[in-house]
């Protein structure tokens, strides 16, 4: 049987593979600077959202300008990162939005605790529980290697 030669993957074939086996972490990070830009562009929810209570108490005197500013600044130099392959950059501003996005939930779920109504501390949650697949390592079997 003959076999043809194949034809190497294309530029872009390489970079939507590439995308797609980091899809958390590109997710969590755009996801972060998009929470960021709400908050940038709507400075005074942390004043005005019962949700917010909490967060005003330890961020107020940042304003919300500012903290948006910290998930855009952090998520954009983390997505850096993870576009030019650079574990320097990508795992300390991994931590560094992780522990943001942990302590919204917190302070998200404190002010649940205190009767103000919101579910945003389990969606918090949800975000801190489900980005920790971003450091699962990639295990890859190949073809003929002993593994014993």
């Amino acid at each position: 049987m003959l076999k043809l030669p194949r034809k190497p993957p294309s530029k872009l074939r390489q970079a939507w593979t590439y995308v797609k086996d980091r899809r958390a972490s590109f997710s969590f990070t755009i996801g972060s600077v998009g929470y960021g830009c709400y908050h940038f562009f709507n400075s005074k929810i942390l004043i005005h959202s019962d949700a917010y209570k909490t967060l005003d108490a330890l961020f107020g005197f940042v304003g919300g300008r500012f903290f948006g500013l910290v998930f855009i600044v952090l998520g954009c130099l983390k997505l850096y990162g993870i576009i030019s392959d650079k574990t320097m950059f990508k795992l300390p501003l991994y931590f560094a939005l992780l522990f943001l996005w942990f302590t919204l939930a917190i302070c998200f779920f404190i002010s649940f605790l205190q009767g103000n109504q919101n579910s945003l501390w389990i969606y918090s949650f949800i975000i801190v529980g489900m980005s920790t697949s971003i450091l699962m390592p990639v295990t890859t079997v190949i073809e003929g290697e002993d593994n014993g």
